[in-house]
Parts: structure tokens; sequence; C-alpha cells
């Protein structure tokens, strides 16, 4: 029986659409159901129940309608859960990749992951034990990477927005972050749309603002330095490709925090907003001249990827 491959996620719970289009173009049976391509999730879902489908997603396994309204302050029409997917789909495979580097699983998702995922493809090395469960882990690179970046544009620095619930408040994310931005440096937004108008706002107010819809990659390979806040996965996608990063101490999350998960980065700083201004103006003029590292982030292998999940 043929097999239709499902690609599930929501918003930036979802990372998957770069292994999608490769799949679909090999001649297999994809399809997305994602908050983007469908009007309501549950009833696309359903129109599947009775087919031969393997199930791939990038979610954590636990986020629900409450999450996304506390966080994001919108609802999105029939959100389903990874686990009601299951319920409602009955895959004769189901697939878990991660979408963040900087949270791979979240405490609660890592039973549900051994019991039941079938196949877990991982981004890194250093989670084979977890085939000791009875699962096989296998590290097919992180999806968002092509290729390895290079040497990067003199003068070029960006900024990747992150946790935007905390700074959905355009006059409190200029209060925060104008000092840096003052700098030169082009901000990419989460992507949002024009969220309560907030591009509008921004742009109204001169902030340099790159597409949103951009891969991080390409702002991490075209630029010399990434700065980023808060806790996000492009200090990890950055500093292990070899980029110049400051992780910039905003307040979102204590240092403690920040250390946590990001102390001993390779091409890594961690500096209070004012500490970023200060290096930017040197290397404005020239007094700061940021290194590449080397690459460690391996770019993502569609090939194997596509052979683990159709065998």
């Amino acid at each position: 029986m043929n097999k239709t491959y499902i690609f599930f996620g929501i918003s930036s719970e979802y990372v998957l659409n770069p292994l999608y289009r490769y799949m679909k173009d090999q001649g297999y049976s994809c399809v997305e159901i994602t908050n983007k391509t469908s009007k309501n999730i549950r009833e696309d879902m359903l129109r599947f129940k009775n087919d031969n489908v393997v199930l791939i997603t990038s979610a954590h396994v636990f986020l629900d309608y409450d999450y996304y309204k506390r966080v994001y302050d919108y609802s999105i029409n029939g959100l389903t859960t990874v686990l009601e997917a299951i319920d409602i789909l009955k895959p004769v495979k189901t697939v878990h990749y991660p979408h963040d580097l900087a949270t791979l699983m979240h405490n609660n998702d890592l039973p549900w992951l051994k019991s039941i995922f079938e196949l877990i493809l991982f981004p890194l090395d250093g989670y084979a034990h977890l085939s000791c469960e009875g699962r096989d882990v296998y590290n097919v690179g992180w999806i968002k990477k092509v290729k390895n970046i290079d040497d990067g544009n003199k003068n070029i620095v960006y900024h990747g927005l992150s946790d935007f619930g905390y700074y959905k408040d355009v006059n409190f994310a200029l209060q925060t972050f104008s000092p840096v931005w003052n700098e030169g440096v082009i901000v990419k937004l989460p992507d949002i749309g024009d969220y309560m108008e907030y591009v509008s706002n921004l742009k109204a107010r001169h902030v340099d603002l790159t597409n949103s819809e951009r891969n991080i990659f390409e702002l991490i390979d075209h630029g010399e330095i990434m700065i980023t806040n808060g806790l996000t996965s492009v200090n990890i996608e950055s500093s292990l490709s070899g980029r110049f990063t400051i992780n910039m101490l905003d307040g979102c999350f204590p240092e403690s925090e920040h250390r946590r998960h990001f102390e001993g980065m390779p091409n890594l700083e961690m500096l209070s907003i004012s500490d970023t201004e200060l290096l930017l103006k040197d290397y404005r003029k020239g007094n700061f001249v940021p290194k590449k590292g080397e690459n460690l982030l391996k770019s993502f292998d569609f090939e194997m990827a596509t052979k683990l999940i159709t065998k």
C-alpha cells in the first residue's frame, strides 16, 4: 500500500519544510499540515485518518491551545498536539526531529520520544544512548544548514530577535534594543507577518529590517557578526558554524540560564546590551576584528534522512 508522508508542526515548532520539499521532489506522496498550510489543522488531519500514514514532526509533544494563547496571544484553528495527531492518524511509523538546538527536548518529552516514535533523527552527536531504550537515533545534521558558511561580509551585523512573546510590545523592544540597533545592525524578526503592525512600527522608527522569512543561515553566512538575545538556538547554529556570535544578556532570562546553556561555546561572547553597543562602536572604528572559527555543525543530509524515513 502506498504511504502518505505527513509533515506536522506549529509556527516556530515546525522546521521540516526543506525535507518536505526534497521528498516531494523525489516523488513521495507528501503533505504539510501546519498553521500556515491549513485553515483548520484537525479537519485536515481527519482527511487522512484511513490512509497509510507516516507522521514526521518537529514539535514538542505537549504544546496546546493554552500555550499558544498565553505566549503569543493568538489562537490556531483546530490546534492539534502531537499526541492527538497520532491518535487521529494511527500512523504506521512515527518520526521525530527537534526544531531547536538550544532545547532539543523538554524533560516531559523524553519518555514519550522513547515510547511513541519509531525513528528519532537528531542534528547533533551525543544522543546515541537513546537507542539503548529501543529506538534508533541518527545524526542527520541541522535542517536549516545546507552548506558551510563563508568568511562573511565586513561591516555586516545581524540581530535575530527571539523570545517574541516577551517583546511583543514594540515600544518595549525599541527601548531595550535601540542602543544596539542604532549601530547599523540589521534585524530579523520571527516570521510573524505584520503582527499588530509590529513591522510597520519598526520601519517607521527607521529600524533596518530584513525579510523575516529568510533562513537564519543566510544571515549567519552573509554577516561578520551575529547577535542574539535570550536562549535561542541561533547561538548554537552561529557559533558552531564558526561565526563570531554575541548573546545579549537582555533580562528575559537570568544570566545564570544563559551561562547554563552556552558557557564554553566556541566563538560566542555573552555581553550586556551596553557592552554590545560598545563592542560594535569599536568594530565600526576597526578596533575590533571578529575571527571566523571552526565549523562544527553538520549540514543536513537529505538523502540519509529520506532513506531512514522511507525504509
